[in-house]
């Protein structure tokens, strides 16, 4: 044989060695694979068979409290027709016990928790409820209070019933509407120089001065641009040569300016003409200089002016020189210094009304507000509110008020405190005298009040008037005779500064009785009794005191220096005499 076919059947005899071996693992890999499934099997029936007398508990420690009463319950029903009983180990029983303790606690709890929520939303929304009948034609008619007859027909019961709950609401708010007091003070002046007597003044506040300017006094128009410092309590004064004597003119406050428009002159006696401008002067603040431009609108006196979204002037109403009541409404831009072009009409011509900024808490919005004032029908405007089409104003609306409403007047001015309108002053239509009632309408409610006034109580009309915080700051204007004194008059509206500034003082006789009522009976010694017998260095305030004894008085004013001169006339006096030397 040669070697080749050696090796080659030696190979081959190699090849079934190795099917051999695979043979016999696969046989015995198959052999252990059948005698696992087997004992397997046998394990299965082995538990099969003890499970008919047995139940095996789950794992207790990683299941939730929900399963363990679900498997319990499962149990229970299987054990319901059989005698079997659960075992388990005492660990197992004790984890159990507490685990149905937990749940049952949670549960009460949750149901004792919701049962008190419905409780209260119950309270909130409890109401009688009557017993209603089966709603049939005969129910319906009856709560209609409709009859067989016609004689015997009367007002539906339903529409009875919501009037007088209407009228019971209406009550209830009144009543529950708390009485606002307000407290009126003069402000000290520790300067000899103020300014004169007048009326138709402007005033307006810019950082710690209030700036007076225009007007007519007993010598005529003015010019003269005072300002009072709050802070120094001092009056200043400031010259210019601007000739711009106005009155019944209007001022409001854009950043660091005062910006004037409008007013009216001297009365020209042959043409019987007044003067009426159309002008529009900035004054600036901080370097105290003038800038006026002629405007091409119609001139105007006696109209109202306001700030709206801090970039819009207001302007409503208004005389012409034709002595013609306006009824229109101009809105100018601050900014770009030109009028919008917007020109929204009443019903009628308006002058001498109050009119103010303020928020709308209806549609959430700050809006125009104006009232009262003289119309060519001899009435009085009603309270009415600027309406808007997104920024843009259309129109006007009458405000739905409750309470009683303030009469018809003119000359008067009305100022926004919070959520509060505060109407001051002015001279009645119908009656034909001044007002000195303060009436407030909350703005959130539309409620009418009359607040409750304590200190000064001075009749005013033709007066000017701003705020200052939660004060309210008036100036000239004519009382009952004639122009009232050049003072600022304070009006607070904050009813914790005014309990501390209101005195209550009793007599003497009344003071002695509640200490003697007070005053327990005690032992007098000789040395109290020597004590007591001491002449009281306050005996002759006391005696003084009663003459003057009063219920109630409030904080006493600094009497102040009053110069024996007319400085005003002074100063005048001297500039002229300059001018004329050529000084000036």
């Amino acid at each position: 044989m040669n070697a080749a076919n050696l090796n080659l059947e030696r190979d081959q005899y190699k090849d079934l060695l190795k099917c051999i071996k695979d043979e016999s693992q696969q046989n015995a890999l198959r052999y252990q694979s059948n005698s696992h499934y087997k004992y397997e099997k046998k394990r299965k029936e082995k538990n099969e068979s003890d499970h008919k007398v047995q139940l095996v508990l789950p794992s207790i420690e990683n299941s939730s409290l929900e399963d363990i009463s679900q498997h319990f319950h499962s149990v229970r029903r299987i054990q319901a027709g059989g005698s079997h009983q659960l075992q388990a180990n005492k660990s197992q029983q004790n984890f159990i016990q507490q685990s149905f303790m937990e749940l049952e606690q949670c549960k009460m709890s949750q149901t004792v928790r919701d049962i008190k929520i419905n409780e209260k939303k119950n309270q909130c929304n409890q109401r009688k409820v009557p017993h209603r009948e089966a709603l049939t034609l005969k129910y319906l008619e009856k709560q209609l209070g409709i009859c067989s007859t016609p004689e015997k027909q009367q007002l539906p019961q339903i529409q009875k019933q919501h009037q007088s709950k209407r009228k019971i609401t209406e009550d209830e708010e009144q009543n529950d509407q708390s009485i606002l007091t307000f407290f009126e003070e003069t402000l000290n002046s520790y300067s000899y120089a103020v300014p004169s007597r007048r009326e138709s003044t402007q005033i307006a506040i810019v950082r710690d001065r209030m700036y007076v300017y225009g007007g007519m006094s007993g010598a005529g128009i003015t010019n003269e641009m005072w300002w009072f410092d709050l802070k120094r309590q001092e009056w200043f004064n400031y010259c210019s040569d601007i000739q711009l004597f106005i009155t019944n003119h209007s001022m409001i406050v854009w950043k660091n300016y005062l910006i004037l428009f409008g007013g009216s002159g001297y009365y020209d006696h042959k043409m019987k003409i007044r003067e009426v401008f159309s002008k529009i002067a900035q004054f600036n603040t901080l370097t105290n200089q003038w800038t006026i431009s002629l405007e091409s609108v119609e001139p105007r006196r006696e109209h109202k002016a306001s700030v709206l979204f801090g970039k819009l002037m207001v302007v409503t109403g208004g005389i012409d020189s034709a002595e013609k009541l306006l009824n229109d409404t101009l809105v100018y831009s601050l900014e770009s210094k030109r009028w919008t072009g917007q020109k929204i009409l009443f019903e009628e011509g308006i002058a001498q009304h109050a009119q103010c900024t303020a928020y709308d808490f209806k549609r959430n919005i700050e809006t125009v507000y104006i009232y009262g004032g003289q119309t060519s029908k001899l009435g009085s405007f009603p309270l009415m509110r600027m309406l808007f089409f997104g920024p843009h104003p259309i129109g006007w609306e009458k405000v739905q008020t409750i309470g009683l409403a303030p009469d018809s007047r003119y000359n008067h001015t009305m100022e926004n405190v919070g959520e509060y309108l505060i109407l001051l002053g002015g001279r009645s239509q119908e009656r034909k005298e001044y007002q000195n009632d303060i009436f407030v309408l909350n703005l959130q409610t539309s409620i009418w009040t009359i607040a409750q006034r304590q200190g000064l109580q001075t009749k005013r009309w033709s007066h000017a008037s701003c705020v200052n915080g939660t004060n309210i700051l008036c100036f000239g204007g004519i009382g009952e005779n004639t122009y009232l004194p050049p003072h600022i008059y304070q009006i607070e509206t904050d009813t914790l500064k005014i309990k501390g500034k209101i005195v209550v003082v009793k007599p003497l006789s009344v003071i002695d009785e509640e200490q003697t009522n007070n005053h327990h009976h005690m032992i007098i010694t000789r040395e109290h009794d020597f004590d007591m017998k001491k002449p009281c260095k306050l005996e002759k305030f006391r005696k003084t005191r009663k003459m003057y004894e009063q219920i109630v008085t409030y904080l006493p004013l600094p009497q102040l220096k009053t110069p024996k001169m007319r400085y005003d006339i002074l100063i005048h006096f001297v500039k002229t005499i300059l001018k004329q030397i050529g000084y000036i």
